[in-house]
């Protein structure tokens, strides 16, 4: 009680001080949280709060709760190192922890997943990471990305250590000199999604201690060995015993937190794990692991008429570079596994300098007929021809090819006719004969809205007609409104002077077709103005009524929906409307969402919710039986495929 009462009073005396020379505020805030990090008691924890700690509720951008914008809940100057020993060492109240999880998890994003971490904080970053949710964090900032720099941040004995501990799962639970034979527990980070595989081997007094598995998003190989003579608590991620088949006496123990517990004894082992999947999914999977090219992005997904699923998406550099070309993957009917990507589609041999963009897959629902890709063919960025910028998607051209035997092979490349440049994201709708495509037109100026329009044919492809919405409302883009909260100065622009004009068309484009019960086609876009846009077609897509907004936020990225069997409806979107000032908001979370009507929405199914990089450009197609196949892109260089049973 006398240390804790003088340690107090000295935090209390050397706080006074510190508020009249705030300049060592930092230094100071890291050497108090190392001198208390063994045993901080109640009235210390009080008294480091009192001094470090800011708090201001209700200060977030955003009303729903979002990992990138905490409220103003931090310590010291808000630096990594100021907000992450707190956490390390217990010092943090619960009821802002989350908070201040979010400052760290804002900073790494805004550091490029490459933190800048002072010595004191070092050792602490990873293992704050995993123990708070955060493992997929930890192991994005340690691996090696083809976008990314080649090393990593940390000092190779923290990744070392943060390594077997958390992704092995191998822990000692008593000292390596005093370990008595129960004393090892081996639970290896199963679920981060993009852990392939892992081996990793730890040296103990008693011998080996060994964790290597191969896995997938559903299901895992797992191998382990421990020393003769010795028993182990081995963790298993599902609560049933059905999915984990076992290839040596296990005894289990009990179900802690979702997982199974058991009790092996010393030898060689081998555990087959079947994973939980989320509600509502029924199969989960990437559509590649790997490629010769690093990145990619826009899937599209379609059934062949054989049954087979065809996935085609934009592989390359990155996007818009000269290599980047149509890929295709198939899953082969009753089949669980994707084939490897192919190329379909490739540049015009005139055209080195030209990038693919927004493959679209789609099959008339009816014999014998082929599998349409259609495709946009672009000037590279930055591209100029007499001076004058033809990068934009002003300038794009669109072909199509076909497939008359279920995707093995396809057709050349054809030019649509000028002025026409078929779906532009998302697939078309084929309603009463006739095949209607969801496009739109961009500008890279701000005061030339993006607009969408219908292009639509008869006679399947042969001709093409053009309809767009009769009259547009009028909304200021989220990049020129005055910055603050989202939903405010919806119509306020940040400088009148500058501006264009007080008001403008929304702008749109990537419209999605919904067709209605009585007939009627309703379109939902991708907007600049933080909510979806919505037009109606009573003719079958011939014409189209008022272009409007609605209250579905939009982060101006890709949407997708889909008409069900039962005539309700399911779109898949990232739930976040951008904020004022801003041009665009973070592709994630990514979710799925069933309606009645086609404008009130019920989130049902969370596909993706952390802000490493994106999940965005979704497709979602539906079967006979209801069942949504959705594809999208998985921080830009893998493609996730997703089915789901309402």
């Amino acid at each position: 009680m006398k240390k804790i009462f003088l340690l107090t009073a000295w935090l209390v005396v050397s706080g006074l001080a510190w508020s009249q020379n705030p300049t060592d505020g930092a230094e100071a805030l890291i050497r108090d949280a190392l001198a208390w990090r063994d045993a901080p008691s109640d009235s210390l924890r009080k008294a480091f709060n009192a001094r470090y700690l800011t708090v201001r509720p209700g200060t977030s951008l955003v009303d729903e709760p979002h990992v990138l914008y905490p409220d103003s809940t931090f310590y010291g100057q808000n630096h990594l190192d100021d907000n992450i020993l707190p956490l390390a060492f217990g010092l943090v109240p619960d009821s802002v922890r989350s908070q201040v999880l979010g400052q760290v998890i804002a900073t790494i994003r805004r550091q490029g997943y490459r933190p800048r971490v002072g010595p004191e904080a070092e050792p602490y970053l990873l293992p704050v990471l995993a123990e708070n949710g955060y493992d997929s964090w930890a192991y994005f900032i340690c691996d090696k990305h083809p976008e990314m720099v080649t090393d990593t941040c940390i000092a190779p004995q923290y990744v070392a250590e943060w390594r077997e501990k958390y992704l092995a799962g191998i822990s000692l639970l008593g000292s390596d000199e005093g370990m008595k034979t129960e004393d090892i527990r081996l639970k290896p980070d199963f679920l981060i999604q993009e852990l392939d595989s892992l081996d990793c081997t730890v040296e103990t007094r008693l011998g080996p201690v060994r964790s290597r598995f191969v896995k997938d998003l559903m299901h895992a190989e797992w191998w382990f060995e421990i020393p003769k003579g010795t028993k182990a608590e081995v963790w298993t991620p599902t609560a049933s015993r059905a999915k984990v088949k076992r290839r040596c006496l296990a005894r289990r123990l009990r179900v802690e937190d979702g997982w199974s517990v058991w009790r092996v004894r010393g030898g060689r082992h081998h555990f087959s794990i079947d994973f939980d999947l989320p509600a509502h999914v029924v199969e989960e999977q990437f559509v590649y692991t790997d490629a010769d090219f690093p990145q990619c992005h826009s899937s599209t997904l379609a059934f062949a008429e054989n049954g087979d699923l065809l996935c085609a998406f934009n592989g390359g550099t990155e996007e818009h570079d000269p290599d980047t070309k149509v890929r295709l993957c198939r899953k082969p009917a009753g089949s669980g596994r994707w084939t490897a990507p192919v190329t379909i589609a490739e540049p015009d041999k005139d055209k080195d300098r030209w990038c693919l963009d927004n493959p679209v897959l789609f099959r008339i629902p009816e014999p014998g007929e082929p599998v349409r890709l259609w495709y946009k063919i672009r000037p590279g960025y930055n591209m100029k021809e007499g001076g004058i910028d033809i990068s934009t998607i002003a300038f794009w051209e669109a072909r199509l090819e076909k497939s008359f035997d279920n995707g093995l092979s396809w057709s050349e490349p054809e030019a649509l006719p000028e002025g026409f440049l078929g779906p532009i994201k998302d697939k078309p709708v084929w309603h009463d004969g006739r095949l209607v495509c969801g496009s739109s037109t961009q500008s890279k100026y701000a005061h030339i809205p993006s607009r969408i329009h219908f292009e639509w044919s008869d006679d399947r492809g042969a001709t093409w007609h053009k309809s767009a919405p009769d009259s547009v409302e009028l909304s200021i883009p989220c990049k020129l409104r005055r910055r603050g909260r989202v939903g405010e100065n919806r119509d306020v622009p940040d400088n009148p002077d500058r501006y264009y004009g007080n008001w403008a068309p929304i702008s749109s484009i990537q419209p999605t077709i919904l067709i209605h019960r009585d007939g009627s086609l309703q379109a939902l876009s991708r907007t600049g103005n933080g909510k979806m846009s919505v037009t109606w077609s009573r003719d079958n897509g011939a014409s189209w009524g008022p272009e409007t907004l609605t209250e579905i936020p939009q982060n101006a990225s890709g949407i997708d929906a889909v008409t069900l069997p039962d005539g309700r409806f399911a779109l898949v979107y990232n739930d976040f409307e951008t904020l004022p000032g801003h041009s665009s908001g973070p592709r994630s979370p990514l979710k799925v969402a069933v309606s009645d009507d086609g404008l009130h929405w019920t989130d049902v199914v969370t596909l993706e919710d952390d802000a490493i990089k994106e999940y965005s450009y979704p497709a979602v197609i539906c079967d006979d039986e209801g069942c949504l196949h959705i594809a999208y892109t998985w921080r830009r260089y893998r493609v996730k495929y997703v089915k789901v049973r309402l």
